[in-house]
């Protein structure tokens, strides 16, 4: 059997060198700062392009490597590093091999020497009908093709002749019947016909075994002919990304060039651990960021860093507009901002990644693993991009760098990296809503010393080394006090029920309902408990719904949202038990109405989130009651 035909990379190797320019943009944005470098750095105006060939102006292929990483909820802005010998003459270094959905918009050069003279991005396809590995590619599948083809019509022809011979055989006998009836039938005669039908299939089926053994070994170098050829095809709609840098000096030396650039296809989220010792004094409270990328490229050793601020919108100081209806030029200020460079690179990335990745992977289960971490990284981006703008809206952003390296790989394979971990002073607290919960809460208070936010997130609770569950974390300022969950008090019982003798309903013009509360708790321990027990009252922002006759005993003042505590000490086996009343008069017609809102509403997440809602739906959740 034939050897199988080029690998795609024996391709690829054949074919990168003679590829062809299909796009060039300039990148005339200013420079931001990429380095420690001191030297001029500068982007100037499309020059016109040079002829590679010219001996004033050669191109160089440089080895540029990863360095620094910043990523965002939807992107990342990558820098690369790479060194060179400067010379009076001017060079055009080339950074090649680059991902096709680089944004041309974002690329900003730095160097620690010399003069920037020219920036130039382009972008040419791995693979062109015009290219002689593709013409050599096609022409051995149709050469294939064409044998197979031969075959199959052999194949045919001896079929045809073996219906010819079983004619003749057919029609022989009927002849040699005929003869023997009227005594004309010899022995010589018979022998004759015999043998020649008898050597005449024989001589068929070694035929049609020969042609189809010849058959069976082309169909896999045709097999392999045929996916060389699809994957050529696919490299056709593969672009490959050129960043070109023309730099000159006024004599021999040494320069660090900074090429950076946006990218799709990358995203994190913020996760924490809090570890807690038996004491609980003291707890850990250790941040992390999980990365996860398609870039199209390894990120091997570079120092990465994360933001949560938008890489598109610039931060201004706030301020008041105009509020104006139909205002059709702020429409079309908010429509033309949306279209950019990075749009271009956004659907590059849609329709290329899954291919270049697929070249760059050498894992024989690609498309599975590929799929199944392309699908978790867009819900990530999609939970990210929601989390981090919802920090915008309060005007915080934030940044951290990662504290270790590690690789992370252009398969969308997530990583963790640790950005901060803080020793914390923790009080230990049990907290009690029986409106919520007949569970009693225990948790820790804790004060942000740390020195840096802490984002929302997820946290992994440990309690002496072991997992003992996950609860949420809210985004906490530096020097703000919170509180995360870290179990239940099993030792306390809560109740919290109607009191059906002292609560009414009246429903005249308007109702008026009698609401009244039974709320205990009982220590079921042998040791005291201090324990913090909530509730609430209705507050009312609707005109047409009236609380009044609030009664709590014991005695204690709810705040302007209606909430208040009681800070209970309870001796083994004691129980306490509280009264809560008040009235609410209301309209007959409200809750038809908020019924029918509710119906068209969406549905809450919870039973808990349910319960704090609206004053409407208390209302009818109370009525519920009865």
């Amino acid at each position: 059997m034939k050897a199988r035909f080029p690998t795609l990379l024996t391709l690829l190797s054949l074919i990168l060198p003679a590829c062809g320019t299909t796009q060039q943009v300039a990148a005339s944005h200013p420079v931001s700062d990429l380095s420690d470098s001191t030297a001029a750095e500068s982007l100037l105006p499309t020059l016109p392009e040079p002829e590679l060939s010219s001996p004033t102006e050669p191109l160089n292929a440089i080895d540029s490597t990863i360095t620094k990483v910043t990523v965002y909820s939807d992107r990342a802005l990558l820098t690369r590093q790479a060194t060179v010998e400067l010379s009076p003459d001017p060079v055009v270094y080339a950074f090649t091999k680059l991902p096709g959905w680089v944004d041309d918009g974002s690329v900003r050069v730095g160097v620690s020497a010399g003069n920037i003279l020219d920036v130039r991005v382009q972008r040419t396809f791995l693979a062109r009908s015009s290219d002689q590995t593709y013409k050599t590619a096609q022409d051995q599948y149709d050469k294939l093709a064409n044998q197979l083809t031969a075959l199959d019509d052999e194949l045919a022809i001896l079929a045809a002749e073996q219906d010819q011979i079983e004619s003749i055989r057919a029609f022989s006998m009927e002849k040699l019947t005929h003869d023997s009836t009227n005594g004309k039938l010899g022995v010589e005669s018979y022998g004759s016909v015999v043998n020649f039908v008898s050597d005449s299939l024989r001589t068929t089926a070694e035929a049609r075994r020969a042609t189809q053994l010849k058959r069976n070994e082309l169909l896999p170098e045709l097999e392999a002919a045929r996916l060389s050829l699809y994957e050529l095809d696919s490299l056709m709609n593969l672009e490959q990304t050129t960043i070109l840098v023309t730099l000159a000096s006024q004599q021999h030396e040494p320069c660090t060039i900074d090429v950076s650039y946006l990218m799709p296809g990358a995203t994190w989220e913020p996760v924490h651990e809090l570890r807690v010792e038996s004491d609980q004094s003291n707890v850990e409270l250790s941040s992390y960021a999980v990365v996860t990328q398609t870039s199209g490229e390894d990120w091997t050793a570079a120092q990465l860093s994360f933001s949560t601020q938008s890489s598109t919108e610039a931060m201004r100081i706030p301020e008041l507009e105009a509020l104006t209806l139909g205002d059709t030029q702020q429409s079309s200020r908010v429509m033309t901002s949306k279209v950019s460079s990075y749009s271009r690179a956004e659907q590059a990335y849609a329709g290329q990644a899954e291919g270049w990745n697929k070249m760059q992977a050498k894992s024989q289960n690609f498309e599975e693993v590929y799929q199944s971490n392309m699908e978790m990284l867009q819900i990530t981006q999609s939970r990210t991009v929601q989390l981090f703008q919802s920090l915008e809206y309060r005007g915080t952003t934030a940044h951290f760098q990662a504290l270790n390296t590690k690789t992370v790989r252009g398969d969308g394979h997530p990583v963790r990296l640790l950005i901060g971990s803080n020793a914390l002073a923790a009080s230990q607290k049990i907290v009690a809503v029986p409106e919520q919960s007949l569970n009693a809460a225990r948790t820790l208070e804790m004060n942000n010393g740390s020195g840096r936010s802490f984002l929302p997130g997820s946290v992994s609770l440990y309690q002496d080394g072991a997992f003992v569950g996950m609860t949420e974390l809210d985004f906490i300022a530096d020097g703000e006090n919170f509180a995360l969950f870290l179990g239940f008090a099993e030792h306390l019982k809560l109740s919290r029920s109607l009191d059906r003798k002292r609560s009414s309903i009246i429903r005249k013009k308007r109702n008026l309902m009698q609401v009244s509360f039974i709320i205990s708790v009982e220590n079921l321990s042998d040791a005291a408990t201090s324990v913090s027990l909530a509730d609430r009252i209705p507050v009312s922002e609707n005109k047409d719904i009236v609380v009044s006759n609030v009664r709590i005993k014991p005695e204690a003042s709810p705040d302007s949202k209606g909430l208040f505590f009681w800070e209970l000490k309870l001796a083994p086996k004691e129980k306490q038990v509280f009264e809560l009343s008040y009235q609410i008069e209301y309209p007959p017609s409200l809750i038809l109405e908020t019924q029918q809102r509710d119906y068209y509403a969406p549905s809450p997440s919870s039973p808990a989130r349910r319960k704090s809602m609206q004053i409407e739906d208390q209302v009818m959740d109370l009525e519920m009651m009865f």
